[in-house]
């Protein structure tokens, strides 16, 4: 019973684990493509991940995350964006 338990923990872990990568993903082209139309600068290449929440939605339970990401307008200064997914789906964007 006890290796049933511990397959399924790492069964969901590996699930979560590839659901934020993929999160990831839909939130760095975002921030990408959000960047390009405003001609700022896209620093770092990668966005990272500030928070993980469960959000209730229509049909069930979704992981809602906060991912940051920096940017600059002229290529001197930082400044720092957010993108916000629920699920895998790209829900708010901000400069």
């Amino acid at each position: 019973m006890s290796v049933l338990l511990s397959l399924l923990a790492l069964a969901l872990l590996v699930w979560l684990w590839q659901d934020t990568l993929a999160a990831r993903e839909q939130a760095e082209h975002a921030a990408r493509e959000a960047c390009g139309r405003q001609s700022l600068q896209f620093l770092d290449g990668s966005v990272e991940l500030r928070r993980t929440r469960p959000a209730r939605v229509a049909g069930g339970v979704r992981l809602r995350r906060t991912f940051r990401f920096a940017y600059s307008p002229e290529g001197a200064s930082r400044r720092e964006g957010f993108v916000i997914t629920l699920g895998r789906r790209v829900e708010n964007l901000g400069l």
